[in-house]
């Protein structure tokens, strides 16, 4: 299956070359990287340094619910056209939005601990809506492993991808809505070299990970033709 027959990702990236889309993510990951070493100030007034790994912890929260976003649209674009090509972007998105929310869960425990004694609370419902979203999107991947028939699979994942953007807005809205007393994530960015990183840094993460994106997406397109193959060369066997 290629990439044309495929069909299109939600943003065509298909004219960048996914080397220069790699080498560019990474360069722009160590620019966030000289911009917190150089530019923001080493300190919080009330937290003192650990604060440092918020401009690490935001980028990927805030691209782990782009990611996951971004496989609820293609789900539902599955199950309107039923391209093969919306499956494998959707999945795709997933496996992606999941490293990304893996790197802020470790990030978000490192600065827990760091900041008030604690690497996790459960009765934060703020960091309880992160973990659950994490664990649906396990269980999607999941599903598509247990679900051997490609048709079915494509159809079931559709269904649970669109089902599961939910957890995208029950994230967003617990960070605004509940209190943060027993979580650290209140930053008064008052310095405009701060906000420029926290920015800048999202920004430099999500051409990272949508280079990821295309890397899995490829890949999960060459196993797919894999697949085919060894059903056609089955077929005519003696």
């Amino acid at each position: 299956m290629s990439l044309t027959a495929a069909g299109p990702p939600p943003m065509d990236l298909r004219t960048v070359p996914l080397p220069g889309h790699m080498a560019l993510g990474w360069a722009l990951v160590i620019a966030t990287l000289a911009l917190v070493g150089f530019r923001v100030p080493a300190a919080d007034v009330k937290i003192g340094e650990s604060y440092l790994i918020f401009f690490f912890h935001f980028p990927s929260a805030i691209n782990c619910l782009n990611l996951f976003f971004f496989a609820g649209l293609a789900s539902m674009y599955h199950l309107w056209r039923r391209t093969p090509g919306s499956d494998l972007w959707a999945a795709s998105a997933v496996e992606v939005g999941v490293l990304s929310c893996v790197v802020t869960l470790v990030t978000g425990s490192i600065w827990a601990k760091a900041a008030w004694g604690e690497w996790w609370v459960v009765s934060d419902p703020r960091l309880m809506s992160v973990a659950i979203m994490f664990l649906t999107y396990l269980g999607y991947l999941a599903l598509r492993s247990a679900v051997e028939e490609p048709l079915k699979r494509a159809r079931f994942s559709a269904v649970f991808g669109s089902i599961a953007m939910l957890n995208i807005f029950v994230v967003y809205f617990s960070v605004r809505i509940f209190p943060v007393e027993n979580h650290p994530m209140k930053v008064e960015l008052v310095d405009s070299s701060m906000r420029l990183t926290q920015w800048f840094g999202a920004g430099a993460f999500l051409v990272l990970y949508t280079a990821f994106w295309r890397l899995r997406f490829r890949l999960l397109c060459a196993r797919e033709e894999v697949e085919r193959l060894d059903v056609e060369i089955s077929a005519v066997r003696p």
